[in-house]
């Protein structure tokens, strides 16, 4: 919390008082009879100074009382004329910048001697006792000048305070008016977060009341589409963008953020989400064209009103507040719109041989055709034309280049691409009467025409189980080949 300076015109050149309230005037403090005229009508404000009056009474006859008294009367009537209200509303900086500027004044009232000669100072004290009741009267001047730049100081604070909340509110109020629900919509929000950290008495009551704002202004606008149900080849852009149009009742809404969601796929074929934001134009359409899909199949895209910026804000309000935040979340969530599309490959209408050899854990050839077998089940599940070609002898020790080239001179003239690798056993284990057979390997898939690798799976391994080593060996041979089958109907362009 910030801390009110102290000002030069209260305390600089201050000397304290040799007894309380000493007249600047006459130097004394009168009492009996001689009651002066400022008691009943305080001198008027000339150009330099603005005087003050204060008094008070003690009952008991306590002048020390009576003095305090006319003290806190004094202090109060010089904050009147401030022209600052303490309120509901009011934060507790505002309340502490008057609090502290009223305690300082009362001191230096307290302490102020016929020497002070600087901006405020007591001009002229007076005590009485009628009946046994104990009156004290102060009379105070106070430089005109320091007096209004420190009313236009407090008055600032105070001022500050309430716009931080009411200031976002009302533009809010004015862009809904006019129908920019969206605008209006970080608005609210803005003055809701104002208000969710905010020390104000009713900040609770402010923050739901924006909050309450801020969906009706949501709840206004709609999205829809204008296409659906796109295609592209994989690796291919798509013909056409994802095309929606946000708008309320009152016609489009430009300028609005939307975030697009679609998929990609990443390292080792495994799916990733990606995020971007479009904004809609004047006529409140949005476009949006992803990359070329890196997949084969059925997708989706969706399109949603993008209030995550002022949300972000407001993810650390008091969980009392937080209630208000999820159904605003919910809200949004139900103003989006989805997107079917279908990503094509040529891999079903390319001839392809499958070589692949199947090794024992000491290395070598078993002669059994496993996991060329559950590849081929996949693939042609899934229309591809592919057929078992006799792998060469040498497959297990050549390289990739020369696999491809020998490929291309045997069997150019029947397939168009090759799907060629070693997959081993890499851990086998018997316990309990049962066996478990762990393989692994590599499968690529080549074009013969251009050389080009379109497919690495990547180091893979599969385990099954078998009563005897035979089964279980082939078993994760098989489940092994089905598993890369899969891949590559999802992946092959």
């Amino acid at each position: 919390m910030r801390k009110m300076r102290k000002t030069s015109f209260i305390l600089s050149g201050f000397i304290i008082l040799s007894f309380l309230f000493g007249c600047a005037s006459s130097g004394s403090d009168r009492s009996g009879s001689d009651r002066p005229s400022w008691v009943m009508t305080p001198p008027a404000d000339t150009s330099d100074e603005v005087f003050f009056v204060g008094s008070g009474s003690n009952p008991d006859g306590d002048e020390a009382a009576a003095r305090q008294a006319a003290t806190s009367d004094l202090v109060a009537s010089i904050t009147r004329f401030l022209g600052v209200k303490v309120s509901a509303d009011t934060t507790v900086e505002a309340k502490d910048t008057l609090d502290s500027f009223t305690t300082s004044l009362e001191q230096t009232i307290k302490e102020s001697s016929k020497a002070q000669i600087g901006d405020f100072r007591i001009r002229d004290t007076y005590s009485e006792k009628q009946g046994g009741i104990a009156n004290v009267y102060i009379l105070a001047a106070y430089d005109k000048e320091s007096l209004l730049q420190e009313q236009a100081r407090i008055q600032a604070v105070f001022a500050e305070q309430r716009e931080a909340i009411s200031g976002p509110e009302a533009e809010g109020d004015s862009l809904a008016s006019s129908g920019s629900w969206y605008r209006a919509a970080v608005k609210y929000l803005e003055a809701a977060l104002a208000a969710s950290s905010s020390e104000v008495d009713n900040a609770a009551i402010k923050y739901e009341r924006n909050m309450n704002k801020a969906r009706r202004a949501v709840q206004a606008i709609t999205i829809v589409r204008l296409n659906d149900n796109l295609s592209a080849d994989m690796n291919k852009p798509f013909g056409e963008g994802f095309r929606a149009k946000v708008s309320s009742e009152a016609g489009a809404l430009s300028d609005v953020p939307v975030k697009v969601t679609y998929k990609t796929l990443g390292r080792n074929n495994r799916t990733q989400i990606q995020v971007e934001t479009v904004k809609s134009g004047s006529d409140g359409e949005v476009e949006f064209l992803p990359p070329p899909p890196d997949f084969v199949g059925k997708e989706t895209l969706s399109m949603g009103i993008d209030l995550s910026d002022a949300l972000e804000s407001l993810e650390d309000v008091p969980d009392a507040l937080y209630p208000q935040l999820e159904a605003l979340e919910q809200l949004i969530g139900t103003k989006g719109v989805s997107f079917s599309y279908t990503v094509e490959s040529r891999a079903k209408e390319v001839a392809t041989a499958v070589m692949i050899v199947d090794v024992d854990n000491g290395g070598n050839a078993t002669g059994r055709t496993e996991t060329a077998s559950g590849l081929l089940e996949a693939l042609s599940s899934q229309g591809f034309k592919v057929g078992t070609v006799t792998p060469f002898s040498n497959l297990q020790g050549s390289s990739d280049a020369a696999v491809i080239r020998n490929a291309a001179t045997s069997f150019g003239n029947q397939y168009g691409r090759i799907i060629f690798g070693t997959v081993g056993i890499s851990d086998f284990r018997e316990g309990d009467g049962r066996f478990t057979v762990k393989v692994s390997g590599d499968i690529k898939v080549a074009d013969l025409s251009s050389g080009d690798i379109l497919y690495s799976s990547g180091t893979k391994f599969k385990t099954a189980l078998g009563n005897n080593a035979q089964s279980a060996m082939s078993a994760a041979f098989k489940q092994f080949g089905k598993m890369i089958g899969d891949s590559m109907a999802n992946s092959l362009p």
